[in-house]
């Protein structure tokens, strides 16, 4: 499990968190993320307006490449990186309870079940346990007014001296004694800076509040500078940022916020009651301005956050050429151990000598029984190349179960299930050329590779540096499965299998943390259907090609057919293949300049084949063996190709010419 995910459930139980697939498979992939908090939701901003802005800033954000993790409670659970629908849940009034959560209310909010908008604090401690540098807010809380004798002080400052976190936001809110807030955040130790604005401290709804800061930056990079430089002393920084246009004049907003702070001396407000109610009476008196100032700033704050949070992890993470580098986090013990979970099944070949003809005529043709199966195929290449493969599937007690079983004796079976049911079988036709006409199958005995028998052999996979699933499994069992890995930042290798299944994991959010997949055009066709909705990355493409100037027609009509779905789903998987058939096969990943690469590879040769079955594993499982090994993408593929080279010049689906 990655270290930061194991210090979060030292505070929380499993069962109280909920992180988002985008944000887990970001965090695992050294991408940017910025932690929102959602009391703004809950309770800064008045309906519909806290809904919509809140929408606003997360979209600002993945304008510029860079996964938003809201941060909420909702029915018990801590959330980090809300839906829409509960966005909509915390910002639509309702009966239910919604609290303010500080640090000390979690407890509370969690064993009532109730839900809850994060404020600076309680935002702090769950960015601080993921490993988030960057948090994007209105305004923090601060030194209340007659603080030194109320000690009404925010928990925001001392948590921000605990984290080495850069807060981006307005200065504090201008309801509170600044001068005082600024001198608790100097004792605790947190660094005070100005962004662009001459040393002035902003005060929330004007550019200056008449206090200077230590520092002032002038840019994206002398901030990102200014966070590298920070994260030794263990505290945090505050970056103010003036708003970037006045509404108000600042005697009319001083005399608003002391009218109100008035009133609830009267009425009796306190503690963290007064926040609220002093924002609303102060939008009632500007007529709406300041609402609209608050509204501008969040998203002004969320611009200037996503600038500095590119700049640091271009500068502070550096990754592998070709999106793969999660998988540096693998020891040594671990690179020979890969999982396969998926199919099984004894292929009945059947190779016609002459056209296909379907009127009733008998055909001219051979037949062989051979063990097949996507997850079977890519699990024994995968140990021909070398590896100690753990494979996981189900077979029956039946002459086809035993057949698959003893082609399996170089592989580790134990985790295979043994069940009274039928093995699955397929009956494959083949054209004259060796093309896959269709398939007839029984794939049923598959439905028994459920959640429950991936529990009962977890023990592989925590030792495992990659898991390979097949589209056999059912959609619950791949959320499993996905859901596990990502917590145990494992990368999730998905061959979609066959058209229809290759969507499967696509109908949920879960598919966001797959790190590889290897479609072929028609999967990726089925694919692209699933994410009708889903946000295109707006990245520029690089493109190449190989083997010479004869594929670059070729290649750039693959890539205008296939841009729109390869940009949805690179937003979250760093790695596509798409494999082309007698055409070699594109590769598209993410590069650290937020660049999308895509490169065409032909095939290695133009033989006539004796037969297409297991090719495309080969492919896979030579390219996965290569990657394993920590060889680059062209060495990756260069060893895929020639596996699927050797699988069509032969009758197996996996020939034993792979064995290294």
């Amino acid at each position: 499990m990655n270290c930061h995910f194991r210090s979060i459930y030292r505070c929380f139980s499993k069962a109280s968190i909920d992180i988002s697939p985008e944000v887990k498979n970001a965090l695992n992939n050294c991408r940017p993320v910025i932690a929102l908090e959602s009391a703004v939701i809950t309770h800064g901003l008045p309906y519909p307006h806290n809904i919509s802005t809140a929408l606003e800033m997360e979209d600002i954000i993945k304008a510029h490449g860079i996964v938003p993790a809201t941060v909420a409670v909702v029915d018990g659970q801590v959330k980090v990186g809300l839906v829409s629908e509960q966005i909509n849940l915390l910002g639509i009034p309702s009966e239910k309870k919604t609290v303010k959560v500080s640090r000390r209310d979690f407890p509370y909010v969690l064993s009532q079940g109730l839900n809850g908008g994060t404020t600076v604090s309680g935002t702090l401690v769950i960015a601080k346990s993921l490993g988030i540098k960057i948090f994007v807010t209105g305004g923090i809380g601060g030194v209340h007014i007659d603080g030194q004798n109320s000690l009404d002080i925010s928990a925001d400052l001392l948590e921000l001296s605990k984290c080495n976190i850069m807060v981006v936001s307005a200065g504090v809110k201008s309801i509170l004694d600044i001068g005082r807030t600024l001198e608790y955040l100097e004792t605790v130790g947190v660094c005070v800076a100005s962004y662009n604005s001459e040393g002035e401290f902003p005060a929330f709804y004007t550019k200056k509040s008449g206090y200077k800061t230590v520092c002032d930056v002038k840019s994206p990079v002398e901030a990102a500078r200014l966070l590298e430089n920070c994260q030794n002393t263990g505290s945090g920084i505050l970056l103010a940022v003036p708003v970037p246009v006045e509404k108000i004049n600042k005697k009319d907003i001083d005399l608003a916020i002391q009218n109100a702070l008035q009133i609830c001396n009267e009425k009796g407000i306190h503690g963290k009651h007064i926040t609220p109610f002093v924002l609303s009476e102060i939008n009632r008196v500007t007529a709406g301005l300041s609402m609209e100032t608050n509204i501008l700033l969040l998203k002004n704050n969320a611009t200037i956050g996503s600038k500095i949070a590119n700049e640091y992890y271009s500068k502070n993470v550096k990754k592998n050429q070709n999106q793969i580098n999660s998988l540096a986090i693998l020891k040594e013990k671990k690179i020979n151990s890969p999982v396969v979970i998926g199919g099984s099944n004894v292929d009945y070949v059947l190779q016609v000598k002459e056209d296909i003809k379907l009127d009733g005529r008998m055909l001219d043709g051979d037949i062989k029984r051979v063990s097949g199966g996507v997850g079977r195929n890519i699990a024994d290449a995968l140990s021909l190349f070398g590896h100690n493969v753990c494979f996981m599937s189900a077979i029956g007690t039946d002459f086809n179960g035993d057949l698959i079983r003893s082609s399996l004796s170089h592989v580790n079976t134990d985790n295979i299930l043994t069940t009274d049911k039928t093995t699955a079988w397929c009956i494959v036709l083949h054209s004259q050329l060796g093309d896959c006409v269709a398939c007839i199958g029984d794939m049923s005995c598959h439905q028994l590779i459920t959640v429950d028998m991936i529990k009962l052999n977890l023990d592989s996979l925590y030792q495992c540096p990659l898991v390979v699933m097949d589209g056999n499994l059912s959609k619950e069992t791949m959320e499993f499965v996905i859901e596990f890995c990502n917590e145990e930042n494992i990368p999730v290798y998905f061959e979609p299998t066959d058209i229809a299944v290759a969507a499967k994991p696509f109908c949920t959010d879960k598919w966001k943390g797959l790190s590889f997949i290897s479609p072929n055009l028609k999967e990726l066709e089925f694919i692209s259907d699933a994410l009708d909705n889903e946000e295109r990355a707006n990245f520029p493409i690089k493109v190449s090609v190989k083997g010479g100037n004869d594929n670059t027609v070729l290649c750039a009509e693959t890539i205008n057919s296939l841009k729109d779905v390869v940009c949805k789903l690179i937003l979250h998987i760093p790695v596509i293949m798409v494999t082309l058939g007698d055409k070699g096969l594109l590769m598209a990943s993410r590069q650290p300049d937020d660049t999308i690469s895509m490169v065409h590879y032909p095939p290695l040769q133009q033989l006539q084949p004796v037969s297409v079955s297991g090719a495309g594993d080969c492919l896979c499982a030579g390219y996965i063996s290569g990657i394993l090994q920590g060889k680059s993408q062209d060495e990756s593929i260069a060893m895929g190709l020639n596996a699927a080279n050797i699988a069509l010049m032969s009758n197996s689906p996996v020939p034993n010419k792979l064995k290294v």
